[in-house]
């Protein structure tokens, strides 16, 4: 029994830490699409 709760709590984790890498990527990739705008804005104005 020990080990099944064990075990359960291992997946339950490894589950959590998935989400919330999933969830982490997709808000830094929305934040750059966001920003883009400004972001190339202030490239062309440091590089020109």
């Amino acid at each position: 029994m020990r080990t099944q709760s064990t075990m359960m709590d291992t997946v339950k984790s490894s589950y959590l830490a998935l989400i919330l890498s999933i969830l982490g990527v997709f808000a830094v990739v929305s934040a750059v699409l966001i920003a883009w705008p400004a972001l190339s804005y202030l490239g062309a104005k440091l590089f020109n």
